[in-house]
């Protein structure tokens, strides 16, 4: 059996991360741009954004299940074509039912990218469990960082239209995926994952619900903003480059908060860096909404990711510990399933868009942020690795 360095597959798997959320990335900024093209009211295009984000979100157990029987390295490939091929043949479509088509491929991909790539990493053993699923986190965040404004600037300089060129990128990492990730029976599980990987079965496990409910409040109240902010700044009269600006930024400044929370997490355990992110993320949460001058709101807004963003890998691999048999499933409750339930109560929100506002729904936001706060408090504390299996 071919030796690979567990070091190669955690960059690879990183690259993958990059490439997959690289992708889903060019679509928020673009939503004010969507809206304009196919003459769409700010109420129905939250009302899709957050609906995509529902079916991507639950699909993500169907593909950690389909990951259990085919292997993370075939899952892993295909999530990258599936992202790079449809989400840029958006820029050719000529109508809604297409546009979510393609949208829709293009996300599932995404979908069925985490809980594969992520149960892939959590059992390569690293003694540094929370670090290197950091690493692995810092993948995607760097894609969903650079992507906002390198698509905003390209579809200013190319057109929406000429967007398919850009799925050559993913083709070429999907090709590297397949000569350098592990053989397919490498990837595949049928040790630890196979027994028990039921929904039911695992949620009643303490601690996971707990986590889960933290998770959810903290994706909506991001998942809002990410979302919304754009379109309120192009309510305000800021041009669309503003929106690229305020998520490339902001997750940049995620991207090292993701890193130094997950140092953070080994070292104090992920309960304590739940608590000191989510507390410390509120106040400027609640700043962004009251404050009108768009250059003190990106401040803000970045400030905000940084500490928001302290708990997105290392609540993968805190979830994993309350699950150690089913890491794949542990990956989707604490990515995909969450996610999910907080992309259906944004569905709801968004229906009250038109009649409330945009800035009345930010509102919403940081008091979920608040919720999942007080919520941490109570969360258990988690068994430290005993052995070091890295490398």
């Amino acid at each position: 059996m071919r030796k690979t360095s567990s070091k190669t597959q955690l960059a690879l798997s990183s690259l993958n991360h990059f490439t997959v959320d690289g992708y889903s990335a060019m679509l928020t900024p673009l939503w004010p741009a969507i809206m304009t093209l196919f003459s769409l009211s700010q109420g129905t295009t939250a009302f899709i954004a957050a609906s995509l984000g529902v079916i991507v979100a639950f699909i993500q157990p169907i593909g950690a299940t389909i990951g259990i029987k085919f292997g993370e390295k075939r899952m892993q490939i295909l999530s990258v074509l599936l992202s790079a091929i449809f989400i840029p043949l958006i820029g050719v479509v000529n109508n809604l039912v297409m546009l979510i088509v393609f949208l829709t491929l293009g996300r599932i991909g995404n979908g069925f990218f985490h809980p594969n790539a992520a149960a892939f990493v959590g059992k390569m053993g690293f003694y540094h469990e929370h670090t290197a699923m950091s690493l692995f986190s810092i993948g995607g965040s760097l894609g969903g960082a650079i992507m906002p404004v390198v698509i905003v600037w390209y579809v200013k300089l190319f057109g929406f239209r000429s967007m398919y060129l850009l799925s050559f990128f993913g083709v070429i990492i999907a090709v590297l995926s397949l000569l350098y990730l592990p053989r397919f029976k490498e990837s595949a599980d049928h040790v630890k994952q196979m027994p028990g990987f039921g929904l039911k079965d695992s949620l009643s496990v303490r601690g996971v619900k707990g986590l889960v409910f933290v998770i959810v409040l903290r994706s909506l109240t991001l998942m809002m903003f990410s979302n919304l902010l754009p379109l309120y700044l192009k309510q305000i009269g800021q041009p669309l480059v503003w929106g690229g600006y305020f998520l490339t930024f902001s997750t940049l400044a995620g991207t090292l908060g993701n890193y130094l929370g997950a140092i953070l997490s080994d070292k104090i355990g992920p309960k304590n860096v739940n608590v000191l992110s989510i507390f410390a993320a509120f106040p400027f949460a609640l700043a962004l909404v009251l404050i009108r001058n768009t250059y003190i709101m990106l401040v803000m807004y970045i400030i905000m990711a940084f500490f928001a963003f302290f708990t997105m890998a290392s609540n993968v691999s805190y979830m994993q510990k309350f699950l150690p048999h089913r890491k794949g499933i542990a990956s989707s409750l604490g990515m995909g399933i969450s996610w999910g339930m907080a992309s259906s109560i944004f569905v709801g929100i968004s229906l009250m868009i038109n009649s409330i506002g945009l800035h009345t729904v930010l509102f919403i936001g940081v008091f979920s942020l608040a919720a999942a706060a007080i919520t941490a408090l109570r969360l258990p504390k988690a068994e430290k690795s005993a052995v070091n299996l890295s490398e």
